[in-house]
């Protein structure tokens, strides 16, 4: 898939926004009797702000084609909405036509064309594939950062409650990345890929920076696992406060590229619908999964890790390189934040401090649930959490989803404290 990505940066993504004002302004040139019909819309060479729309101008039978060039003001941030040019195929637009335009022409704007979806599905089963639609970008959001907290508990029996932040960090280091791109041109895969792997590497050196400051030294002092909680606690805080102080600093939202929806399944009644950004979202958290996954059972990390995890004294007697193997582990299990925070900000165009707690939380009672230390226990713990969670907010009343979501942790850790993969644990892990 990152491949394929690379591949087509020779292409442009179109900003949605751009191009829903742009194709607004089209009608506006014409007479009301004219019919608009979009033949092709494209980024301008040479103009990273500027997007071409052709089109034909249908009336009384006869149609002429036309093009017309929209430049706005920037890429990102709130400049994007502003219209500052139209030139056509009859010439440019004065400044006062275009004042016109931009004040009375483009109020009533047309909406999007209804489309035949791929499949033919009734209304009851679509709406509920576009909830599965929905539920498979969190799960996967959730089942990452829950690998982390799964990583590290692993091998040394703490957990770090930064993680949510770390993804935080890791998506708003992809949005400032985005942004510096948007400064050498329009915005193609080349440079969204280049802005992923930004936020993964964010997120993997956050996580190796705390591990070696904060995780390991604390944990060698002490034997309880609180004061880890309470440290880490304290750099979330940190993260949070630092990240929130800054924000008015830079430019929070992702713009709407790959935002055209795709109809999927359906009839009149309902239609289940996607945004490639969506589709490429889900494909990440899958891709995140496999590669975690392939990673613990077959390489030879996974395998020291693995062995660690079981026998510590044993696996250091065997020659696994312990410091290593735990600067290893604090790494991908940030890039695994890491990932989930990018995941979050290609699917929803941003990412806020206060989405930390709720994150980590949630990737929390994931990993519990699935078998803390349990790579495969954690993804099946956050398929399960973020099935609840969307069935609860389709059929019944969503202010009572996350009493049911810590209920659900209650009910596991009264009736199987070892989770989904450790049934035979014998008493209840410590927190």
């Amino acid at each position: 898939m990152l491949i394929a990505l690379a591949l087509g940066a020779c292409g442009a993504m179109i900003d949605a926004d751009q191009a829903r004002i742009c194709r607004a302004a089209a009608p506006a040139l014409h007479e009301a009797s004219v019919e608009i019909v979009e033949t092709a819309l494209s980024p301008v060479p040479g103009a990273p702000n500027a997007l071409k729309l052709s089109y034909r101008a249908r009336r009384d039978g006869f149609a002429s084609a036309h093009w017309m060039i929209c430049t706005f003001a920037a890429q990102t941030g709130i400049g994007r909405f502003e219209l500052t040019a139209i030139d056509t195929d009859r010439g440019a637009l004065s400044d006062i036509k275009l004042y016109i335009l931009q004040r009375w022409g483009l109020d009533d704007r047309p909406p999007a064309l209804a489309r035949q979806p791929l499949l033919r599905l009734d209304a009851r089963t679509a709406y509920w594939l576009q909830q599965t639609l929905n539920g498979i970008v969190m799960a996967g959001v959730y089942g990452l950062i829950a690998t982390g907290f799964s990583l590290v508990y692993g091998l040394i029996g703490r957990i770090n409650l930064a993680f949510g932040e770390i993804a935080v960090l890791a998506g708003t280091n992809m949005l400032v990345a985005v942004g510096v791109a948007s400064q050498f041109g329009r915005l193609g895969p080349m440079a969204l890929t280049l802005s992923l792997l930004t936020g993964a590497a964010a997120g993997a050196l956050a996580s190796w920076v705390i591990g070696r400051l904060v995780v390991l030294p604390v944990s060698q002092r002490t034997t309880s696992p609180q004061a880890v909680l309470i440290a880490t606690a304290a750099v979330a805080i940190v993260l949070a406060e630092l990240l929130r102080i800054t924000a008015p600093d830079r430019v929070n939202w992702l713009p709407a590229l790959l935002n055209r929806p795709i109809y999927i399944a359906g009839t009149r009644g309902f239609i289940a619908t996607a945004t490639p950004a969506q589709l490429l979202a889900a494909a990440l958290s899958l891709f995140g999964a496999s590669m975690l996954l392939g990673l613990i059972g077959l390489s030879r990390f996974g395998r020291a890790w693995r062995a660690h995890a079981q026998d510590p004294l044993m696996a250091a007697m065997l020659g696994v390189p312990v410091p290593a193997l735990r600067s290893a582990t604090f790494l991908v299990s940030g890039a695994a934040a890491g990932l989930a925070g990018t995941i979050v900000v290609l699917a929803y165009g941003t990412i806020s401090p206060g989405d930390g707690l709720a994150i980590t939380l949630k990737a929390l009672i994931s990993a519990v649930i699935g078998g803390i230390g349990s790579v495969p226990g954690a993804f099946l713990g956050a398929a399960l959490v973020a099935g609840v969670e969307t069935v609860w907010s389709s059929a019944f009343d969503i202010a009572y989803r996350d009493v049911v979501t810590y209920s659900l942790l209650a009910a596991f850790l009264i009736l199987r404290p070892g989770g989904l993969f450790n049934r035979a644990a014998p008493s209840p892990r410590e927190f």
